[in-house]
């Protein structure tokens, strides 16, 4: 065993990544033997460097309240930047804990026990990649819940499974569909690398934060409804009956009104001629916000080839809704598993943007609008403008103020069936409003 974890420290020290506490020294002092002679344990001396900051175990234990959607994830995507840079280097960790994480006041994430748990503890998984993608999910349960999703650890109490997967938001209120969505992925095998699950994180961050039908609510599995005491048949006839009275009768009473009382006026016919007020139409959407000149429009696909037909992008701006931009065939509607594509918009100077309207070849799209003064805006960063699940034909995003940008990025996240039987979305036509 000595031998085993000796040889683990110094595959692991060639890690110089700085959110993983290196291992600097690995020292043989000496052997354990019983009285007869025969060696027990090997003692060994693993020197590793400091990390100031206290552990995820610690935070969790001390702390009144589990952490939010969104730091969560923010951490969580740090712990899978560090271990997508280990894994590059043919280096996993194995088996993550909360102890395993340390937190500075700084919110510097650092990693420990690389080489080090895993060869004594075993490991979580036959296959080390996929040990840390199931661990990346097991901390995010463990922040937004308190709990461990696979019997108790490090202090923090077991989640009630009753052998089956727990969604976090059944053990709290609060969290997001999105966020169960992720921990289920990192679960089931969805995600082969750890570029993929800090590629699904980005979006579920800007995710997180949408409102969420309260636990109680979840809870409810029966609707509850009132009805009044039952009435009977006469009583009903009855109620018809007057009901119907008092409509003959008011609308005698207006008769009356009209046919004698005003032609008996004494106003002048001046007045009585006077114009009705407007009904024209209520001003447009489009003349409220007045419509941005849009400078230059761009596909933009960074999670993927980074080209998205890009011949067709001016078809979206240009006025007429024949003519569309479409993004590539997909198997599925979750884009092969890319968090978006879109088109970027170039206003030429930062404008204050307060609607976008889309005409979408077929309904099933959903879209996020993010405003930001970066060419190549981070969706985790970006301002949210809006977005919509499912949208029609025709939809309009916009935002109770404003939000100032050069750029506006139309993105993507789930895309409609298309009749051929391909996976698709296509945009006739994009509006921006001040």
């Amino acid at each position: 065993r000595g031998k085993v974890v000796t040889q683990a420290c110094l595959a692991v020290a060639a890690n110089g990544d700085r959110d993983a506490i290196a291992i600097l020294d690995v020292i043989e002092s000496g052997n354990l033997s019983e009285p007869s002679g025969q060696v027990v344990t090997q003692l060994l001396g693993i020197i590793t460097e400091w990390a100031e900051g206290s552990s995820l175990d610690e935070q969790l234990i001390a702390g009144s309240e589990p952490f939010d959607g969104v730091a969560a994830l923010a951490i969580t995507r740090r712990i899978a930047g560090a271990l997508a840079i280990a894994h590059e280097r043919s280096i996993a960790h194995g088996r993550l804990r909360p102890h395993n994480i340390v937190v500075s006041s700084g919110h510097e994430v650092r990693i420990a026990g690389f080489g080090i748990d895993r060869s004594f503890l075993g490991q979580d998984d036959s296959d080390a990649v996929r040990a840390d993608i199931r661990g990346v999910g097991n901390l995010l349960f463990a922040m937004v819940t308190g709990m461990w999703p696979h019997g108790a650890t490090d202090g923090l109490p077991s989640a009630p499974t009753n052998g089956h997967t727990v969604l976090p938001s059944t053990l709290r209120s609060g969290i997001s569909g999105s966020l169960d969505a992720l921990y289920l992925r990192t679960q089931d095998g969805t995600f082969s690398s750890m570029h993929e699950v800090i590629a699904a994180f980005s979006v579920g961050a800007a995710e997180a934060s949408t409102p969420t039908t309260s636990a109680f609510s979840r809870l409810a599995a029966h609707p509850v409804q009132w009805q009044g005491r039952p009435e009977s048949h006469s009583l009903r006839i009855r109620a018809v009956a007057i009901a119907l009275a008092c409509v003959i009768g008011m609308g005698w009473i207006g008769w009356q009104l009209l046919t004698h009382n005003f032609n008996k006026s004494d106003v002048p016919v001046a007045i009585l001629a006077s114009p009705l007020p407007s009904t024209s139409p209520s001003p447009s959407n489009s003349a409220l916000n007045p419509a941005v000149e849009i400078a230059a429009v761009t596909d933009y696909d960074p999670f993927g080839d980074q080209t998205e037909n890009p011949g067709q992008t001016a078809l979206a701006v240009d006025g007429n809704v024949a003519s569309a931009w479409s993004t590539v065939n997909y198997r599925h509607d979750d884009l092969a598993g890319k968090p978006g594509v879109g088109l970027l918009l170039d206003l030429g100077a930062p404008r204050p943007v307060s609607s976008v309207d889309l005409t979408f070849l077929q309904s099933g799209v959903s879209v996020s609008i993010f405003v930001s003064d970066s060419s190549a805006p981070d969706v985790t960063t970006a301002q949210l403008l809006g977005e919509l699940k499912n949208a029609g034909t025709t939809a309009i995003i916009k935002s109770p103020r404003a939000i100032s940008g050069r750029y506006v990025l139309v993105w993507l996240t789930q895309v409609p069936q298309t009749p051929d039987g391909k996976y698709a979305a296509g945009i006739a036509e994009i509006t921006i409003g001040l």
